[in-house]
């Protein structure tokens, strides 16, 4: 098994074939001429979702609790992705800055989203095998959304906020078919149910397990030497063991950032003079 969770993908700068540009205004031609960078803001746009069912919309912006009249708390909230991506910003600035309990939390998450995606692949195999022993002759189905459903403006942080974002409109998708094959009893109503749950849940995991990371300042530096810093972090975070593979460099994720070069993290030059002054 692979344990490096990269890709390889093709890099702009390996491509041999010439980028054309047909409107050559958008460059400045004394700051192209001069060698200087010249650079054009890039505006992306907007992302817009619509979420048709609650499953989705608790799992994209969370659950409020529902408390009493007197507000006592009746039932506990929960986090959705939105608040995950938001801690994970942190834990993403932390890895660049070279704290490998983020990086490991990252590589973690990354697993977490692999594990998620061979659930997802389970359930609808599921659904497909019972709506094939009911779908004979003459029976067809249609799939109706409610055009009304509320629509979000997706604006997240974090390159897997983002990933999960996709799997979050999944589940939404999956849990109309499920809905749909459960009111027609083309499955039973609690093998329905434990679908949707064991999404949901998969998906809250991961979103808790973004809150097991703990700023410490630490980087892998500290960590090789076993210093008090590098003792204390592991301290405060027993629940993220270090894998050998993230201190040493041979572990890696898509979703963490590169390392910020440190001066001191350069190697010492030898001078050839045995008295400097």
């Amino acid at each position: 098994m692979n344990d490096n969770l990269d890709q390889p993908t093709d890099a702009l700068s390996n491509q041999t074939a010439s980028l054309i540009f047909g409107d050559m205004s958008l460059f400045e031609e004394k700051a192209v001429a001069s060698g200087s960078n010249a650079r054009v803001k890039n505006k992306t746009g907007e992302l817009t979702i619509q979420f048709y069912s609650n499953n989705a919309i608790g799992l994209y912006k969370g659950v409020a609790p529902t408390k009493d009249e007197k507000g006592k708390i009746l039932k506990r909230g929960q986090i959705g992705l939105t608040k995950m991506d938001d801690v994970l910003a942190n834990v993403v600035m932390a890895a660049r800055n070279d704290d490998p309990y983020a990086y490991q939390l990252l590589y973690n998450l990354h697993l977490a989203s692999n594990r998620f995606e061979a659930l997802m692949k389970k359930c609808r195999e599921v659904l497909e095998t019972a709506v094939n022993e009911k779908f004979t002759g003459g029976v067809g189905a249609k799939l109706t959304k409610d055009e009304n459903a509320p629509v979000f403006n997706v604006f997240l942080k974090t390159d897997f906020g983002r990933h999960i974002f996709w799997k979050v409109k999944e589940v939404d998708q999956f849990v109309l078919e499920n809905l749909f094959c459960r009111q027609h009893a083309i499955i039973p109503r609690d093998a329905s149910i434990k679908l949707n749950g064991g999404l949901a849940h998969e998906l809250r995991n991961m979103y808790h397990s973004a809150f097991l990371w703990k700023h410490t300042g630490v980087t892998r530096k500290d960590v090789l030497e076993n210093n008090q810093v590098a003792q204390r972090a592991a301290e405060l975070q027993p629940h993220l063991v270090l894998n050998q593979g993230i201190i040493d460099g041979t572990l890696t994720t898509m979703f963490a950032p590169r390392i910020v070069d440190r001066p001191e993290d350069a190697e010492p030059v030898q001078s050839n003079n045995e008295d400097t002054k």
